[in-house]
Protein backbone atom coordinates (compact mmCIF):
# COMPACT_ATOMS: atom_id res chain seq x y z
CA UNK A 1 0.00 0.00 0.00
CA UNK A 2 1.39 3.45 -1.05
CA UNK A 3 1.57 5.85 2.24
CA UNK A 4 0.57 9.49 1.37
CA UNK A 5 3.83 12.06 1.39
CA UNK A 6 3.78 14.57 4.46
CA UNK A 7 3.64 17.08 1.67
CA UNK A 8 0.72 15.57 0.02
CA UNK A 9 -1.28 16.00 3.71
CA UNK A 10 -0.50 19.47 3.98
CA UNK A 11 -1.23 20.84 1.13
CA UNK A 12 -4.51 18.95 1.93
CA UNK A 13 -5.00 20.29 4.96
CA UNK A 14 -4.76 24.44 3.70
CA UNK A 15 -6.46 23.76 0.63
CA UNK A 16 -9.32 22.17 2.73
CA UNK A 17 -9.02 25.24 5.93
CA UNK A 18 -8.90 27.93 3.19
CA UNK A 19 -12.15 26.79 1.98
CA UNK A 20 -13.76 26.03 5.41
CA UNK A 21 -12.25 29.32 6.29
CA UNK A 22 -14.14 31.00 3.48
CA UNK A 23 -17.31 29.41 3.86
CA UNK A 24 -17.56 30.35 6.95
CA UNK A 25 -16.83 34.12 6.36
CA UNK A 26 -19.88 33.17 3.46
CA UNK A 27 -22.21 32.67 6.37
CA UNK A 28 -21.24 35.09 8.46
CA UNK A 29 -21.68 37.55 5.75
CA UNK A 30 -25.43 37.11 5.44
CA UNK A 31 -27.77 35.77 3.11
CA UNK A 32 -26.63 35.13 -0.54
CA UNK A 33 -29.27 35.78 -4.09
CA UNK A 34 -32.50 34.64 -3.82
CA UNK A 35 -31.40 31.27 -5.48
CA UNK A 36 -28.45 30.43 -3.27
CA UNK A 37 -31.11 30.96 -0.33
CA UNK A 38 -33.62 28.03 -1.85
CA UNK A 39 -30.67 25.97 -2.69
CA UNK A 40 -29.38 26.17 0.58
CA UNK A 41 -30.41 28.69 3.48
CA UNK A 42 -28.17 30.52 4.94
CA UNK A 43 -27.88 29.28 8.68
CA UNK A 44 -28.41 31.96 11.83
CA UNK A 45 -26.50 31.23 15.18
CA UNK A 46 -29.05 32.11 17.85
CA UNK A 47 -29.12 31.89 21.81
CA UNK A 48 -30.09 28.70 23.33
CA UNK A 49 -29.51 24.93 22.76
CA UNK A 50 -31.84 23.87 20.49
CA UNK A 51 -30.84 26.72 17.99
CA UNK A 52 -27.56 26.13 18.43
CA UNK A 53 -28.37 22.34 17.06
CA UNK A 54 -30.20 23.90 14.05
CA UNK A 55 -27.50 26.34 13.32
CA UNK A 56 -25.13 23.01 13.26
CA UNK A 57 -27.70 20.98 10.91
CA UNK A 58 -28.32 24.15 8.55
CA UNK A 59 -24.52 24.62 8.22
CA UNK A 60 -23.86 21.22 7.45
CA UNK A 61 -26.08 20.86 4.45
CA UNK A 62 -25.05 24.62 3.69
CA UNK A 63 -21.34 23.25 3.17
CA UNK A 64 -22.72 20.49 1.18
CA UNK A 65 -24.30 22.81 -1.28
CA UNK A 66 -22.30 25.92 -1.07
CA UNK A 67 -19.63 25.45 -0.23
CA UNK A 68 -16.75 28.93 -0.64
CA UNK A 69 -15.67 28.45 -4.17
CA UNK A 70 -18.37 26.49 -5.60
CA UNK A 71 -19.34 27.47 -8.73
CA UNK A 72 -15.61 28.68 -9.37
CA UNK A 73 -14.95 24.75 -9.32
CA UNK A 74 -18.03 23.63 -11.41
CA UNK A 75 -17.43 26.63 -14.05
CA UNK A 76 -13.40 25.48 -14.26
CA UNK A 77 -14.76 21.73 -14.28
CA UNK A 78 -17.03 22.52 -17.30
CA UNK A 79 -14.08 24.26 -19.36
CA UNK A 80 -12.16 21.46 -18.65
CA UNK A 81 -14.36 18.67 -19.91
CA UNK A 82 -16.02 20.97 -23.32
CA UNK A 83 -13.45 21.76 -23.83
CA UNK A 84 -10.68 18.76 -23.98
CA UNK A 85 -13.46 16.36 -24.22
CA UNK A 86 -16.04 17.88 -25.64
CA UNK A 87 -18.22 16.02 -23.09
CA UNK A 88 -20.97 16.92 -20.65
CA UNK A 89 -19.54 17.68 -17.12
CA UNK A 90 -23.17 16.83 -15.64
CA UNK A 91 -25.24 13.25 -15.63
CA UNK A 92 -28.33 15.10 -16.16
CA UNK A 93 -26.95 17.14 -18.97
CA UNK A 94 -26.40 16.13 -22.90
CA UNK A 95 -24.85 18.14 -25.26
CA UNK A 96 -26.55 18.44 -28.64
CA UNK A 97 -26.62 19.45 -31.73
CA UNK A 98 -25.68 22.93 -32.91
CA UNK A 99 -25.19 24.08 -28.94
CA UNK A 100 -28.80 22.80 -27.80
CA UNK A 101 -28.39 21.03 -23.98
CA UNK A 102 -30.90 18.82 -23.06
CA UNK A 103 -32.21 17.10 -20.24
CA UNK A 104 -31.19 13.42 -19.60
CA UNK A 105 -33.68 13.54 -16.19
CA UNK A 106 -37.06 13.19 -14.69
CA UNK A 107 -38.64 11.45 -17.69
CA UNK A 108 -37.12 13.22 -20.20
CA UNK A 109 -35.15 10.86 -21.57
CA UNK A 110 -37.63 8.37 -21.15
CA UNK A 111 -40.30 9.98 -22.86
CA UNK A 112 -38.75 10.90 -25.89
CA UNK A 113 -37.77 6.95 -26.22
CA UNK A 114 -40.96 5.51 -25.97
CA UNK A 115 -40.56 3.93 -22.41
CA UNK A 116 -43.41 3.15 -20.06
CA UNK A 117 -46.23 3.78 -22.59
CA UNK A 118 -49.64 3.24 -20.53
CA UNK A 119 -51.00 -0.01 -19.59
CA UNK A 120 -54.67 -1.04 -19.36
CA UNK A 121 -55.02 -0.55 -15.64
CA UNK A 122 -53.45 2.78 -15.84
CA UNK A 123 -55.56 4.04 -18.73
CA UNK A 124 -58.43 3.69 -16.44
CA UNK A 125 -56.95 5.92 -14.04
CA UNK A 126 -56.12 8.20 -15.74
CA UNK A 127 -59.50 8.63 -17.54
CA UNK A 128 -61.10 8.71 -14.62
CA UNK A 129 -58.92 11.28 -13.05
CA UNK A 130 -59.69 13.76 -15.92
CA UNK A 131 -63.53 13.24 -15.53
CA UNK A 132 -63.15 13.90 -11.95
CA UNK A 133 -61.21 17.06 -12.91
CA UNK A 134 -63.59 18.29 -15.26
CA UNK A 135 -66.74 17.60 -13.26
CA UNK A 136 -65.06 18.92 -9.63
CA UNK A 137 -63.89 21.96 -11.46
CA UNK A 138 -67.68 22.23 -13.26
CA UNK A 139 -69.23 22.12 -10.21
CA UNK A 140 -67.65 25.14 -8.45
CA UNK A 141 -68.44 27.24 -11.37
CA UNK A 142 -64.99 26.87 -12.95
CA UNK A 143 -64.11 26.12 -16.74
CA UNK A 144 -60.82 23.86 -16.37
CA UNK A 145 -58.44 22.90 -19.20
CA UNK A 146 -55.55 20.99 -18.26
CA UNK A 147 -51.87 21.62 -20.55
CA UNK A 148 -48.69 19.99 -21.44
CA UNK A 149 -45.82 21.64 -21.35
CA UNK A 150 -44.09 19.58 -23.78
CA UNK A 151 -40.26 18.38 -23.23
CA UNK A 152 -37.62 20.12 -25.70
CA UNK A 153 -36.48 16.59 -26.76
CA UNK A 154 -40.18 16.18 -28.40
CA UNK A 155 -40.32 19.64 -30.58
CA UNK A 156 -36.41 19.69 -31.28
CA UNK A 157 -36.14 16.03 -31.57
CA UNK A 158 -33.13 16.71 -34.71
CA UNK A 159 -31.01 18.74 -32.22
CA UNK A 160 -30.70 16.05 -30.02
CA UNK A 161 -27.27 14.00 -28.84
CA UNK A 162 -27.01 11.01 -31.40
CA UNK A 163 -26.95 8.56 -28.75
CA UNK A 164 -30.22 9.54 -28.33
CA UNK A 165 -33.06 8.50 -30.46
CA UNK A 166 -35.93 9.45 -30.39
CA UNK A 167 -39.54 7.39 -31.42
CA UNK A 168 -42.98 8.95 -33.25
CA UNK A 169 -44.83 11.21 -31.24
CA UNK A 170 -47.89 8.30 -31.69
CA UNK A 171 -45.28 5.95 -29.49
CA UNK A 172 -44.90 7.58 -26.43
CA UNK A 173 -46.44 7.74 -22.77
CA UNK A 174 -47.65 11.21 -23.59
CA UNK A 175 -49.51 10.15 -26.83
CA UNK A 176 -51.24 7.68 -24.23
CA UNK A 177 -52.05 10.37 -21.92
CA UNK A 178 -53.19 12.80 -24.32
CA UNK A 179 -55.69 10.19 -26.36
CA UNK A 180 -57.17 9.54 -22.83
CA UNK A 181 -57.68 13.31 -22.40
CA UNK A 182 -59.49 14.34 -25.71
CA UNK A 183 -62.10 11.15 -24.85
CA UNK A 184 -62.74 13.33 -21.75
CA UNK A 185 -62.41 17.39 -22.28
CA UNK A 186 -63.02 16.35 -26.44
CA UNK A 187 -61.18 17.79 -29.48
CA UNK A 188 -60.86 21.27 -28.03
CA UNK A 189 -58.01 19.67 -25.89
CA UNK A 190 -55.24 20.91 -26.64
CA UNK A 191 -52.11 18.80 -28.27
CA UNK A 192 -49.40 21.20 -27.56
CA UNK A 193 -46.86 18.87 -29.10
CA UNK A 194 -48.39 18.65 -32.16
CA UNK A 195 -49.35 22.86 -32.27
CA UNK A 196 -45.55 23.31 -31.36
CA UNK A 197 -44.55 21.47 -33.74
CA UNK A 198 -46.17 22.95 -36.50
CA UNK A 199 -45.04 26.58 -35.55
CA UNK A 200 -41.45 25.71 -35.72
CA UNK A 201 -41.90 24.89 -39.33
CA UNK A 202 -43.78 27.58 -40.33
CA UNK A 203 -41.35 30.09 -37.83
CA UNK A 204 -38.23 28.75 -38.87
CA UNK A 205 -35.24 30.17 -36.58
CA UNK A 206 -37.88 31.54 -33.96
CA UNK A 207 -37.05 29.90 -30.77
CA UNK A 208 -39.77 28.41 -29.27
CA UNK A 209 -37.35 26.53 -26.50
CA UNK A 210 -34.20 27.98 -25.09
CA UNK A 211 -31.24 26.02 -26.03
CA UNK A 212 -28.78 26.20 -23.32
CA UNK A 213 -32.35 25.90 -21.00
CA UNK A 214 -35.12 23.26 -19.83
CA UNK A 215 -37.86 25.47 -20.72
CA UNK A 216 -40.31 26.65 -24.01
CA UNK A 217 -39.39 30.32 -24.57
CA UNK A 218 -42.40 32.81 -24.23
CA UNK A 219 -43.10 32.81 -27.41
CA UNK A 220 -43.62 28.95 -27.14
CA UNK A 221 -45.84 29.07 -23.88
CA UNK A 222 -47.94 31.69 -25.52
CA UNK A 223 -48.80 30.00 -28.75
CA UNK A 224 -50.09 27.05 -26.37
CA UNK A 225 -51.61 29.20 -23.29
CA UNK A 226 -53.23 30.72 -26.50
CA UNK A 227 -54.61 27.72 -28.14
CA UNK A 228 -55.89 26.27 -24.33
CA UNK A 229 -57.41 29.47 -23.56
CA UNK A 230 -59.21 30.43 -26.90
CA UNK A 231 -60.61 26.77 -26.44
CA UNK A 232 -62.55 27.86 -23.33
CA UNK A 233 -64.28 30.12 -24.96
CA UNK A 234 -61.90 33.33 -24.48
CA UNK A 235 -61.78 35.66 -27.15
CA UNK A 236 -58.04 36.68 -26.72
CA UNK A 237 -55.58 38.36 -29.70
CA UNK A 238 -52.73 35.81 -30.58
CA UNK A 239 -49.13 37.06 -29.29
CA UNK A 240 -46.88 39.36 -30.92
CA UNK A 241 -42.66 39.32 -30.14
CA UNK A 242 -39.56 40.56 -31.07
CA UNK A 243 -35.88 39.26 -30.92
CA UNK A 244 -34.50 40.40 -27.92
CA UNK A 245 -30.83 40.02 -25.91
CA UNK A 246 -31.62 38.11 -22.84
CA UNK A 247 -29.45 38.81 -19.36
CA UNK A 248 -28.26 35.31 -19.02
CA UNK A 249 -28.48 31.85 -20.57
CA UNK A 250 -30.69 28.91 -19.00
CA UNK A 251 -30.70 26.20 -16.23
CA UNK A 252 -28.89 24.16 -18.23
CA UNK A 253 -26.19 26.08 -18.93
CA UNK A 254 -25.98 26.86 -15.02
CA UNK A 255 -25.88 23.35 -14.45
CA UNK A 256 -22.65 23.06 -16.07
CA UNK A 257 -21.39 25.92 -14.79
CA UNK A 258 -21.52 28.17 -18.03
CA UNK A 259 -24.25 30.18 -17.64
CA UNK A 260 -22.75 33.62 -17.28
CA UNK A 261 -20.02 32.45 -19.78
CA UNK A 262 -22.55 31.56 -22.67
CA UNK A 263 -25.49 34.23 -23.94
CA UNK A 264 -28.86 33.86 -24.96
CA UNK A 265 -31.22 35.47 -27.55
CA UNK A 266 -34.97 34.64 -27.45
CA UNK A 267 -38.54 35.78 -28.85
CA UNK A 268 -39.79 38.14 -25.76
CA UNK A 269 -43.72 39.30 -25.65
CA UNK A 270 -44.38 42.83 -24.58
CA UNK A 271 -43.99 44.05 -21.21
CA UNK A 272 -47.53 46.18 -20.36
CA UNK A 273 -47.83 43.94 -16.99
CA UNK A 274 -46.14 43.52 -13.74
CA UNK A 275 -46.16 41.09 -10.89
CA UNK A 276 -46.66 40.80 -7.15
CA UNK A 277 -45.68 38.47 -4.36
CA UNK A 278 -48.67 37.81 -1.47
CA UNK A 279 -47.42 40.60 0.41
CA UNK A 280 -47.78 42.99 -2.36
CA UNK A 281 -44.23 43.58 -3.17
CA UNK A 282 -43.36 44.50 -6.58
CA UNK A 283 -41.21 40.73 -8.52
CA UNK A 284 -39.27 41.05 -11.55
CA UNK A 285 -39.54 37.96 -13.65
CA UNK A 286 -36.91 36.20 -15.79
CA UNK A 287 -38.52 33.47 -18.00
CA UNK A 288 -35.20 31.66 -18.75
CA UNK A 289 -33.91 29.71 -15.78
CA UNK A 290 -37.38 30.50 -14.06
CA UNK A 291 -37.11 31.38 -10.45
CA UNK A 292 -40.68 32.66 -8.45
CA UNK A 293 -42.64 32.61 -5.41
CA UNK A 294 -45.04 29.81 -4.64
CA UNK A 295 -47.91 32.15 -4.67
CA UNK A 296 -47.65 35.32 -6.91
CA UNK A 297 -50.42 37.47 -8.85
CA UNK A 298 -49.62 39.12 -12.26
CA UNK A 299 -51.92 41.58 -14.40
CA UNK A 300 -52.37 44.64 -16.47
CA UNK A 301 -54.50 47.73 -15.95
CA UNK A 302 -56.02 47.29 -19.09
CA UNK A 303 -56.80 43.44 -18.86
CA UNK A 304 -59.99 42.13 -18.83
CA UNK A 305 -61.66 41.34 -15.50
CA UNK A 306 -62.41 37.58 -16.10
CA UNK A 307 -61.14 35.69 -13.07
CA UNK A 308 -58.03 33.23 -13.97
CA UNK A 309 -56.37 30.97 -11.52
CA UNK A 310 -53.23 29.28 -13.10
CA UNK A 311 -51.63 26.27 -11.14
CA UNK A 312 -48.30 25.59 -12.10
CA UNK A 313 -45.00 23.77 -12.22
CA UNK A 314 -41.77 25.93 -13.97
CA UNK A 315 -43.25 25.85 -17.48
CA UNK A 316 -45.90 28.44 -16.25
CA UNK A 317 -43.29 31.01 -16.21
CA UNK A 318 -43.16 31.12 -19.36
CA UNK A 319 -46.48 31.79 -19.77
CA UNK A 320 -47.03 34.80 -17.18
CA UNK A 321 -46.34 37.03 -20.07
CA UNK A 322 -49.00 36.20 -22.40
CA UNK A 323 -51.04 35.86 -19.60
CA UNK A 324 -50.87 38.89 -17.64
CA UNK A 325 -51.34 41.35 -20.61
CA UNK A 326 -54.56 40.10 -21.37
CA UNK A 327 -56.25 40.23 -17.81
CA UNK A 328 -56.18 42.38 -15.33
CA UNK A 329 -55.42 40.00 -12.08
CA UNK A 330 -54.17 36.60 -12.51
CA UNK A 331 -53.39 33.99 -9.12
CA UNK A 332 -50.38 31.98 -9.96
CA UNK A 333 -49.98 28.67 -7.94
CA UNK A 334 -46.56 26.87 -8.20
CA UNK A 335 -47.81 23.57 -7.57
CA UNK A 336 -48.14 20.38 -9.88
CA UNK A 337 -51.89 19.83 -8.19
CA UNK A 338 -54.60 21.54 -9.33
CA UNK A 339 -56.42 22.82 -6.30
CA UNK A 340 -60.68 23.11 -6.59
CA UNK A 341 -60.85 24.43 -2.91
CA UNK A 342 -58.20 27.10 -3.56
CA UNK A 343 -59.85 28.14 -7.20
CA UNK A 344 -63.38 28.42 -5.43
CA UNK A 345 -61.66 30.40 -2.74
CA UNK A 346 -60.49 32.61 -5.31
CA UNK A 347 -63.49 33.02 -7.42
CA UNK A 348 -62.03 31.46 -10.22
CA UNK A 349 -64.10 31.71 -13.39
CA UNK A 350 -61.27 29.91 -15.72
CA UNK A 351 -58.82 27.59 -14.50
CA UNK A 352 -55.46 26.71 -16.07
CA UNK A 353 -53.16 23.70 -15.16
CA UNK A 354 -49.75 23.82 -16.65
CA UNK A 355 -47.57 21.13 -16.11
CA UNK A 356 -44.02 19.55 -17.68
CA UNK A 357 -44.65 16.82 -19.94
CA UNK A 358 -41.83 15.29 -18.12
CA UNK A 359 -43.63 15.12 -15.13
CA UNK A 360 -46.28 12.29 -16.55
CA UNK A 361 -43.66 10.01 -16.19
CA UNK A 362 -43.21 11.04 -12.32
CA UNK A 363 -46.89 11.42 -11.28
CA UNK A 364 -49.51 9.71 -10.83
CA UNK A 365 -52.72 10.86 -12.23
CA UNK A 366 -54.13 10.88 -8.65
CA UNK A 367 -51.66 13.65 -7.84
CA UNK A 368 -53.13 15.81 -10.37
CA UNK A 369 -55.98 16.68 -8.26
CA UNK A 370 -55.88 18.00 -4.37
CA UNK A 371 -59.54 17.10 -3.24
CA UNK A 372 -61.12 18.82 -0.42
CA UNK A 373 -58.07 21.13 -0.54
CA UNK A 374 -55.86 18.02 1.15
Amino acid sequence: MRSISPFSSIVAVLILGFLGLLTLFDIFDGPGTEREERIAVTPELRNGLSAIVKFLSEARFYVGERYALKDTFVFANGIAKLAIFNHSPADNVALGQNGYLFLTTQGALEISQGRDQLKDAEESKWRDTFATMQATFRDIGANYAFLIGPNKHTIYPDMLPLWIVPVAMDRTRTHDIIGLAREVYGPSFVDSRLLLSDARAELGDVALYHPTDTHWTELGAALAVHEALTGMGLDLPPPTYEIEDLANSGDLARMIGQQRRWSASAPVLPRRWACRDTSGKHIEVATIDPLMPRRFICGSPDGQPTRLVVFHDSFGVSAIPYIAARFREVEFIWSNSANPAEAARLDAEYVLHIIAERRLITKTPDRLLLENGQ
